[in-house]
């Protein structure tokens, strides 16, 4: 209280204003650190230029870290640096300039009436805005459109499969992760819808993959683990039914891992083997070749393989019949009988 009057004191709250292209095409890439000192220096007005000094002042990471953020942050085309002072890029000015390029590349006239593609461009826009981005679609992600369309060829339909599968996977928000799965089809010839289908049929399948793997394990699967699985899919042509035999196939090891089961599967894809039912017979008769070679073994317990004789192989004579392997020997030994005598007797008296 203060004469008779009640002095309230408030916070003054700021707002740090950031442009929407940065939470599109930058944040989500930054490691946490460079995340952190970018917006720190946002917030506190270093619009200017800065130096590591002030970033050390804030007490937001490590010392020893600062370096490495600040080069996080100079690699993402955010700020740049001479001498020992920083600047902040205009990321704003650059993606203009960016977009003013493309469109004089591509030849197009501001003040022309939009022919038929480009009508087909702005529809094609709007529905994936109002399916994906709730009518609100970031402008980044017209360029990413205007690129696929007019830079890779895509058909219409592919364009709209690449949001829609930018959604699935919770990366549609990513412009860099859209940026690379767009650059991807182009590289892989997935222009039109022919050529996607079997793809995405392939991802879809790979995911079913990677959820049956994580519970056969009993564990979450990590990077390497899915591009392992991913390959299976994609270069193995691999099947639930067949990653499912494939690690029935190896429940006798102590310590099951994926690259057995990968093995396994590469083994049948050596052979030929598409479905479950030929590699279940596959392996059957893979079992009874090895159960009659441990056989042959235990036969001949100082070899790996069994004789001739104890294989029941046998030699004809001359006459016709037959003679076993011993019978035989003993049959050279006599033919061989020639003593010093008679190799004498070669050279006459």
């Amino acid at each position: 209280m203060k004469n008779g009057n009640e002095e309230i004191s408030r916070l003054q709250i700021n707002d740090s204003l950031l442009p929407d292209i940065f939470l599109i095409r930058y944040a989500q890439e930054l490691s946490k650190n460079a995340l952190l000192v970018y917006l720190w220096l946002n917030m506190t007005g270093n619009k200017q230029s800065f130096d590591e000094d002030t970033v050390k002042k804030f007490k937001i990471i490590p010392d020893e870290e600062i370096s490495k953020a600040l080069a996080d942050l100079m690699e993402s085309g955010l700020i740049s640096r001479k001498d020992k002072t920083y600047y902040f890029d205009d990321i704003k000015k650059r993606e203009v300039e960016e977009y003013i390029q493309a469109q004089n590349a591509r030849g197009t006239d501001p003040d022309a009436v939009l022919n038929s593609d480009e009508k087909e461009r702005t529809m094609l826009a709007d529905s994936i805005s109002k399916t994906f981005y709730q009518g609100e679609l970031p402008y980044i992600f017209y360029r990413l459109i205007d690129k696929c369309l007019y830079e890779y060829k895509f058909d219409s339909i592919v364009c709209y499969k690449l949001f829609e599968e930018g959604y699935d996977q919770s990366i549609h928000r990513s412009n860099v992760l859209m940026e690379n799965m767009a650059s991807k089809w182009y590289k892989n010839g997935y222009t039109d819808i022919k050529s996607l289908e079997k793809q995405l049929e392939i991802n879809k399948r790979t995911k079913r993959l990677i959820k049956l793997c994580g519970s056969l394990l009993r564990k979450r699967l990590n990077a390497l683990d899915i591009e392992r699985v991913t390959k299976w899919a994609e270069d193995l042509g691999a099947t639930e039914e067949l990653v499912n035999l494939a690690f029935k196939e190896n429940e006798y090891r102590s310590n099951l891992t994926l690259k057995n089961v990968g093995d396994t599967l590469a083994k049948w894809h050596d052979q030929g083997i598409k479905t479950a039912e030929e590699a279940a017979r596959f392996s059957e008769e893979e079992h009874k070749e090895n159960k009659r070679k441990a056989t042959r073994r235990k036969a001949n317990p100082g070899s790996a393989w069994a004789t001739g004789e104890e294989a029941g192989i046998v030699n004809k004579g001359a006459s016709g019949t037959g003679a076993t392997a011993k019978e035989k020997a003993s049959e050279d030994a006599d033919d061989d009988s020639d003593g010093p005598d008679d190799i004498l007797n070669m050279f006459g008296d």
